[in-house]
């Protein structure tokens, strides 16, 4: 094993868009109702494929749920925080590189919300490398995204391992060979995937 490769969203960093909505006071029935027609639909996709304008998507969303359409402006106009970087995610991904083990990222992000986020991703610096859908407008589990990475970086997918909480994006890896993770308890992994590197240096 040579390459370690992570999802960011809920391995890395916790993506806690419930609480935001919360802190800014979006009633719990709304939050359910954007939970359904928002956050959790399909189209949310596109804003990680990058395809269709922003605005195109918000008032996709407003079609939806147009009772919701002023606590939609509310939330989208207040993404900033609505992320943090897991407990030392970066001493983590410091320790493989100083291992000799190569680092690189592999995410479903929509443009904006990288830019705005990327500023509280310390583990930066510890990477090799990087594939994110709104780049090359792929979303995992297109097995062309992973394609892209290995051959972004000449990577063999039998030499990696993914780490993803998506079941059916590591279903997708698995297929092309990528050694596999799945990421219930983003601390907890951290053990487990120590477990597997020793058993890959015996």
């Amino acid at each position: 094993m040579k390459n370690i490769i992570f999802d960011i969203g809920m391995v890395l960093v916790d993506f806690h868009w419930r609480t935001t909505m919360q802190k800014l006071g979006i009633p719990e029935n709304v939050i359910d109702t954007l939970d359904r027609n928002m956050v959790n639909h399909p189209l949310w996709n596109h804003f990680d494929l990058d395809d269709i304008p922003e605005s195109e998507l918000i008032q996709k969303f407003k079609e939806l749920s147009p009772e919701c359409s002023e606590y939609i402006d509310l939330f989208m106009n207040n993404l900033d925080d609505v992320v943090d970087m897991f407990p030392d995610a970066d001493k983590w991904l410091k320790s493989l590189k100083n291992r000799g083990y190569h680092v690189y990222l592999l995410s479903n992000y929509p443009r904006r919300l990288f830019a705005l986020h990327t500023p509280r991703f310390h583990f930066l610096p510890y990477t090799d490398g990087r594939v994110v859908s709104y780049e090359c407008h792929i979303t995992k589990p297109d097995e062309r995204i992973y394609q892209r990475l290995c051959s972004k970086y000449n990577l063999i997918p039998e030499e990696c391992i993914f780490l993803d909480d998506r079941q059916a994006n590591l279903d997708a890896a698995s297929k092309l060979g990528f050694n596999t993770l799945l990421v219930t308890d983003p601390i907890a992994v951290r053990t487990k995937l120590e477990s597997i590197l020793e058993k890959e240096n015996i």
